[in-house]
């Protein structure tokens, strides 16, 4: 027979053998976030990066997170509400479009300016190095993991262009303020319309062009209602990968710590902009393939475009250093961050 005191043990023992019970429970709980994207779910591009950087997740922590997805067409997915969506913890994972929200992102937007970046993985870096630093306060309402540079942007017509007089009076889509001032220094007139409105409305001529990446041949169908391209390179879209400070905040330490070194900063942004890569090409290849005529943009097409749009940069670093925003410093850290990352690509 067990006396009083072996009882007591026995109890203690089970006591604490409950307790770690509950610890390892609770330590392999799964975690269900809600992911959100603006793009379709089976896109090459939506595959590559956001849908692949979640199963990673998934993967690397053993099931533990998982994620409840949003896409195209669902609420969560709308790419003008999708910031303030995280901000709110209305949704807990997002990537989302940030060139879509003109005005609220006024220092990470230079990043847009004409010809600042030869290589979008590079620029990404560079980027995600400056949320740490010059850009920080532009995002302290979400736990930021990578700002992205889509694929460079390129003129999709259905008119021939074959200097730069010849924008004169086109109808040209563009996104946020400085692709919209671009597009006007070349005389162009700017459309902003959302990328799926796109194919209908140069089907019927509403407009003459668009703005956008080789990409958007194959994920919009532009080469279908485009006969002419013009290859530049001279801007981009700037897309965002994060999650909401109360989603983050309540995530078990070792998560966090996954979540921090392997899934956020700059790896992340370069491993998302690369994405784009593989469907540059394979739009560039169908033009090609249906015939369209492809300028490429020579020394003295560039030293033209140059010419046009020198005055953007000084006035809109001016326009922000007379509210008070530190953008001339902001600026040149932009610069030699990117300049760092390209000569790091280069090698």
């Amino acid at each position: 027979m067990m006396n009083r005191r072996s009882y007591g043990a026995l109890g203690a023992g089970l006591l604490v053998g409950l307790g770690c019970l509950g610890t390892v429970g609770a330590h392999a709980q799964t975690i269900t976030l809600k992911f959100a994207s603006f793009g379709p779910a089976k896109t090459a591009i939506n595959a590559c990066g956001p849908v692949g950087t979640i199963d990673g997740i998934t993967k690397r922590t053993n099931g533990r997170v998982k994620f409840t997805r949003f896409f195209a067409g669902t609420a969560f997915s709308h790419p003008l509400k999708q910031y303030a969506q995280i901000a709110r913890g209305v949704t807990d994972m997002t990537q989302g479009v940030l060139t879509y929200t003109p005005g609220r992102f006024p220092l990470t937007s230079m990043a847009t300016l004409p010809f600042l970046m030869k290589d979008n993985a590079a620029g990404s870096r560079a980027l995600t190095r400056l949320t740490k630093t010059h850009l920080k306060s532009e995002f302290d309402d979400v736990h930021m993991m990578a700002v992205i540079m889509t694929g460079l942007y390129q003129f999709h017509l259905r008119k021939p262009i074959k200097s730069v007089a010849d924008f004169k009076g086109l109808r040209i889509r563009g996104s946020g303020r400085i692709h919209r001032s671009i597009l006007e220094n070349l005389g162009a007139i700017p459309a902003q319309l959302p990328a799926p409105a796109l194919y209908e409305a140069l089907s019927k001529g509403v407009i003459d062009g668009a703005m956008m990446p080789w990409a958007a041949v194959v994920s919009w169908k532009l080469g279908e209602v485009t006969k002419f391209n013009l290859q530049t390179g001279i801007s981009g879209a700037l897309v965002f990968f994060g999650m909401s400070k109360k989603a983050y905040a309540a995530l078990p330490a070792d998560i966090k710590t996954i979540i921090d070194t392997e899934f956020s900063g700059p790896d992340l942004a370069s491993r998302i902009s690369k994405c784009w890569d593989p469907v540059d090409a394979r739009g560039k290849a169908m033009v090609k393939k249906n015939g369209n005529q492809i300028v490429i943009a020579d020394a003295a097409m560039k030293a033209e475009f140059q010419k046009r749009l020198s005055g953007i940069e000084t006035a809109y670093v001016a326009g922000l250093e007379k509210k008070g925003i530190p953008a001339r410093a902001t600026l040149a850290a932009l610069k030699a961050a990117i300049a760092e990352e390209e000569a790091k690509a280069s090698k």
